[in-house]
């Protein structure tokens, strides 16, 4: 959803994708509204694509687009992926949600969202906000919680605007396909 925005702004940036199938099918997606990728998430490559994110933001002076809460959750749970890059390039993290007032729901843990054909779709785009390179252990918890509370907001009050569920928090991978397999047992 964010790739139209950073095209009709004309923002230069790269995006964070998965390895898999999945990830690298969005970043093909991406690449024609003029992204490039790079590969890796929290669970498989983290610390090389931190390094190559943050080489390509620092050589190429481009924008990185991170998915927040992770290739299998907890589901609205910032993880601490953009506050790194945040912390080690000066960049501002800039909050963005999505919602939609036609949605389809995949089958997921995650509720992933796509909007059906003629409806609306709305974005909300946050303040930036700045990391300290310094930050302790406990203060960088506690700014990684406080954007997290500032999307979790911003994403309620969209789906609100259209009449939607409010999607659960704290779902995970694991625990969706367990109780997916306990369902058709």
């Amino acid at each position: 959803m964010l790739s139209p925005v950073i095209k009709c702004a004309r923002i230069r940036a790269y995006c964070v994708a998965s390895r898999h199938k999945d990830g690298r099918l969005m970043a093909r997606l991406q690449r024609l509204f003029g992204m490039r990728a790079v590969y890796g998430s929290t669970s498989d490559g983290a610390v090389a694509v931190l390094r190559a994110g943050v080489r390509v933001m620092r050589e190429q002076n481009v924008s990185m687009c991170v998915p927040v809460d992770g290739p299998s959750g907890p589901s609205m749970h910032v993880q601490d992926g953009a506050l790194y890059f945040a912390r080690m390039t000066g960049a501002p993290i800039v909050p963005c949600c999505f919602s939609c007032s036609r949605p389809i729901y995949m089958n997921r843990w995650d509720k992933f969202m796509i909007p059906k054909l003629f409806g609306t779709i709305s974005c909300n785009i946050g303040e930036p906000i700045y990391i300290d390179s310094k930050l302790s252990g406990e203060e960088f918890e506690k700014k990684r919680t406080e954007i997290e509370e500032i999307m979790v907001a911003q994403l309620r009050k969209m789906d609100a605007e259209f009449n939607l569920q409010e999607i659960e928090r704290g779902a995970n991978a694991t625990e969706y396909k367990e109780r997916m397999r306990n369902k058709h047992k």
